[in-house]
């Protein structure tokens, strides 16, 4: 950085060399003894003087908010000239089109901000960094959502909260889950890839708690032999079928359709499926068969209950 002295000032400009030599055509000198004395009459035009002026406005903008774009810090320089104030000027610039370019989704409708800008740009840091540990490193695509996320309150420790339940429910089932979230969205890619669009492009409910959910239901099932659509685990997702449901219900399946066999009676998937839901009428003929297979000893079929929780099968 160089100094630069003005005449009718005692103190002194920092600036680069490449400003220095601008400003030394106006007026200004590097020598620090015409500092404090006068211009002797010199007339600086209203352009010089604004821009004298932006140029400090500048580098105070640089020393208190240098997290701040390029555009924005030249928005403040020319709101501080206006003041002098830098309290006044960062308020005045957050009217500035080069401010809502960069953080108008930090606005509220009443003109309040959810938050400032080094603490929106904290908290964004944070959603990186999440998803950096789950092997993503491309933000391009995320920009929008996290400035959505920021508008929403959504804070980087809920942030983590999500993305680790969906993560969590694709790497304990890997590699069916990874296979069935292929085969339902197209994609052949790597796990980072995969899960990155799971999220993306908007990170809602519907993706936290539903496709995936739906997914891990049709996981459970797979995985021991049962073939469904999608669409029929989405619809048992959406009558209150959870995993922990699933898991006891399609372990536990075979061998209770196995024992009917034995006995000479067709116990259809379905059946359980509906009686793990509460359904009287499936409730009733596993009650029937079960009648039958006790006589033999075997299996006890039904669904079973914890409080108002079906948790699926019990083996005797």
């Amino acid at each position: 950085m160089v100094r630069v002295y003005r005449k009718d000032l005692d103190t002194f400009y920092e600036v680069s060399e490449e400003r220095a030599i601008e400003l030394e055509q106006v007026g200004y000198s590097r020598d620090p003894s015409v500092a404090g004395t006068d211009f002797g009459g010199s007339d600086m035009s209203a352009v010089q003087e604004t821009q004298r002026q932006e140029t400090e406005g500048y580098q105070i903008g640089q020393a208190m908010f240098a997290f701040l774009p390029e555009s924005v810090l030249n928005a403040f320089a020319k709101e501080w000239v206006k003041s002098g104030d830098p309290d006044i000027a960062i308020g005045a610039t957050r009217n500035t089109s080069e401010w809502k370019e960069s953080f108008g989704y930090l606005k509220r409708a009443d003109g309040s901000l959810i938050m400032d800008e080094v603490s929106a740009l904290s908290t964004i840091a944070t959603y990186k960094q999440t998803l950096g540990e789950v092997g993503i490193q491309d933000f391009t695509d995320f920009e929008d959502d996290f400035q959505q996320l920021v508008t929403s309150e959504v804070s980087g420790a809920e942030f983590q909260q999500r993305i680790d339940i969906v993560y969590s429910g694709i790497q304990d089932q890997i590699p069916e889950v990874e296979r069935l979230f292929r085969e339902q969205y197209n994609i052949n890619v790597d796990q980072p890839t995969i899960f990155a669009a799971l999220i993306n492009p908007k990170i809602q409910d519907k993706v936290l708690a539903g496709d995936i959910a739906t997914i891990q239901l049709q996981a459970e099932a797979t995985s021991r032999g049962f073939s469904r659509t999608f669409a029929q685990f989405e619809a048992l997702r959406k009558q209150g079928l959870t995993q922990a449901s699933a898991r006891q219900l399609y372990s536990q399946a075979g061998a209770a359709m196995q024992s009917a066999a034995n006995v000479g009676r067709n116990l259809q998937l379905e059946t359980l499926e509906k009686a793990a839901l509460g359904d009287t009428a499936a409730n009733r003929r596993l009650q029937r068969i079960q009648a039958e297979i006790q006589s033999q000893g075997g299996l006890t079929l039904g669904a079973a209950k914890k409080g108002d929780e079906v948790t699926g099968l019990i083996e005797n």
